[in-house]
């Protein structure tokens, strides 16, 4: 709205200053000699705005929430799964909603995120009674203020450049920081048996792949036999989240139980090394193993609370850094990304050397069992 203020000027002369305000745009400024020519100029503002403001608004209207999100992840250049799993819900949820109405579709979506239960996905879909984490909804927002930041930036769908972004002002979740921790000795013992023990007998090579490479679960998953190197004792996690290939050496005790899951397990249908036990239904590639519901049936059975499947990746760059290892030589092992590309290389480097350290280290956490079994 235009506010005039009369004012006196020191030579005894009076003016008339104009101010013109209106969310989402620059105040507008103006001083002239007569109340005339300022309402004038007010009124012209006004009208620029308000026609601007309509156009505006209209454009938005056109469109829904669905082309925006379709066509900022055709241009999405990360491999992150994540990323195009959270944008998917925005527009499972939100996708007929237009683009005018951006800020409620941010503020409901929050809501709804922190409220409802979360899927757990894997082979099929399934809902749980579990919340998502407030540090897990606050990703899923970034997701969206990524995509409208990109419409902005780039002025697609009706955006302007000075466009106030949507989902600013929305109060971050507040996060219970809960860091990974590792596996007291007797309860790596009581759940390496239940892994043997389970009705899927691949959960005991998994349990301990995971435990000596520090593997995340999607590389273990995504893991083919093609980049299993028995002979030299090397596993090669491709594509992993960080973008970059990484080997990991086999300590014996992890080659010896690949070997037997290799010997019982191996699909003639599938390359995987984890590949979900039912039969294929259709042509489409096996699937991998839906392995959460197998790690809580595992889980409960060794007795273990507050313990998660990616804590076996923590346990292992605990037993590494206990064991003397380097940061280097950790986050080559481990597929962590530190320092700048020149510190990338010897990370590398320190990769290939850490056969060794890793056996020292690893080795002996299975006990005296046979390194050579037949499952």
């Amino acid at each position: 709205m235009a506010s005039i203020q009369r004012r006196r000027n020191s030579d005894g002369t009076t003016s008339y200053k104009v101010s013109v305000r209106r969310a989402g745009h620059p105040p507008v400024y103006g001083s002239f000699r007569t109340r005339k020519e300022a309402d004038a100029f007010a009124r012209t503002v006004e009208g620029d705005l308000g026609k601007h403001a309509r156009l505006l608004g209209g454009q938005l209207r056109r469109h829904k929430l669905s082309e925006l999100i379709d066509w900022g992840m055709a241009r999405h250049a990360g491999r992150d799964p994540m990323v195009v799993a959270r944008a998917g819900w925005w527009r499972d949820h939100y996708g007929e909603r237009t683009l005018d109405q951006a800020a409620d579709i941010a503020a409901e979506g929050r809501t709804r995120l922190l409220s409802e239960p979360a899927l757990q996905g894997g082979a099929t879909v399934t809902p749980t009674d579990r919340k998502r984490s407030a540090s897990t909804v606050d990703r899923y927002v970034s997701t969206l203020s990524a995509l409208f930041r990109r419409a902005i930036r780039e002025q697609q769908f009706g955006f302007r450049r000075d466009d106030p972004l949507p989902t600013a002002g929305l109060e971050r979740a507040k996060a219970t920081s809960r860091h990974g921790r590792k596996l007291s000795d007797e309860e790596r013992a009581r759940l390496l048996a239940a892994a043997d023990a389970d009705v899927w007998p691949g959960m005991a090579s998994y349990t301990r792949l995971a435990l000596a490479t520090g593997a995340r679960r999607g590389e273990l998953l995504k893991l083919t036999w093609a980049d299993v190197d028995l002979v030299g004792g090397s596993v090669l996690f491709r594509a992993t989240k960080n973008d970059d290939d990484r080997a990991v050496p086999l300590i014996p005790h992890a080659r010896a139980a690949v070997q037997a899951w290799q010997k019982r397990g191996r699909r003639t249908d599938s390359p995987l090394v984890f590949p979900s036990p039912r039969a294929p239904t259709s042509l489409e590639p096996v699937p991998p193993v839906n392995i959460e519901p197998i790690w809580r049936r595992v889980r409960a059975r060794a007795g273990i609370e507050d313990f998660r499947l990616h804590d076996l990746r923590h346990s292992c760059g605990s037993y590494l850094a206990g064991a003397g290892l380097s940061a280097f030589q950790i986050a080559a092992i481990l597929g962590h990304r530190s320092g700048p590309a020149m510190s990338q290389r010897y990370v590398h480097l320190a990769a290939k050397e850490s056969a060794q350290v890793m056996e020292q280290a690893l080795g002996g956490l299975f006990g005296d069992e046979q390194e050579e079994r037949d499952r």
